[in-house]
């Protein structure tokens, strides 16, 4: 009876240890499932991380070739909007050079007609006396003489009287020492 109590306690023993066992063993399975599960959760944050970042890398980069297509048809825009600019502004001073003899012919005209006009309006008018530069000062002198005298005459005595006019004329020419005058 003693051996078989012995042989129960060894059996009981056994078996404890073998529960011991199968616990350690079960908690063992337990925690390498969970660190094999983390592991696996880590591999796959870690990878989906790395996806991410490699697509915001490459979408960064097809923002920066379109943005530089975008800035070369830009550049190509104003490129070409310069050229005809300048090719129409060359156009325009060709156009400018060809015309400009003829403005100015045109102008000179225009010119000739305004003095032309400006004559004819101070020949016209009675109270104007025109001296050349040619007479200089005593021929303005004479001019203005023989407008106030004719003024003053005019009013006051007859036909026979003008001959006085002129005769005072004639002295202040030769009083002057330029009796080259003729009136």
């Amino acid at each position: 009876k003693y051996r078989l109590m012995q042989l129960q306690s060894e059996g009981d023993r056994q078996l404890e240890k073998i529960a011991t066992q199968m616990k350690i063993d079960v908690e063992l399975v337990g925690v390498e499932s969970g660190l094999t599960v983390q592991r696996i959760q880590d591999e796959t944050k870690l990878e989906t991380e790395k996806l991410r970042e490699q697509s915001v890398a490459d979408s960064n980069v097809e923002v920066a070739k379109a943005k530089a297509e975008v800035d070369v048809i830009y550049a190509d825009g104003h490129l070409e909007s310069a050229k005809n600019i300048a090719k129409a502004e060359k156009v325009a001073f060709e156009a400018e050079g060809i015309s400009a003899p003829l403005n100015r012919k045109q102008n000179d005209h225009i010119t000739f007609i305004h003095k032309l006009r400006a004559q004819q309006a101070l020949a016209e008018n009675d109270k104007v006396v025109i001296t050349g530069t040619g007479g200089g000062n005593l021929a303005n002198a004479l001019l203005q003489a023989d407008a106030a005298l004719k003024e003053s005459y005019s009013q006051q005595y007859t036909v026979d009287d003008h001959k006085s006019r002129e005769a005072i004329l004639t002295e202040l020419a030769i009083a002057t020492g330029k009796g080259d005058v003729r009136i």
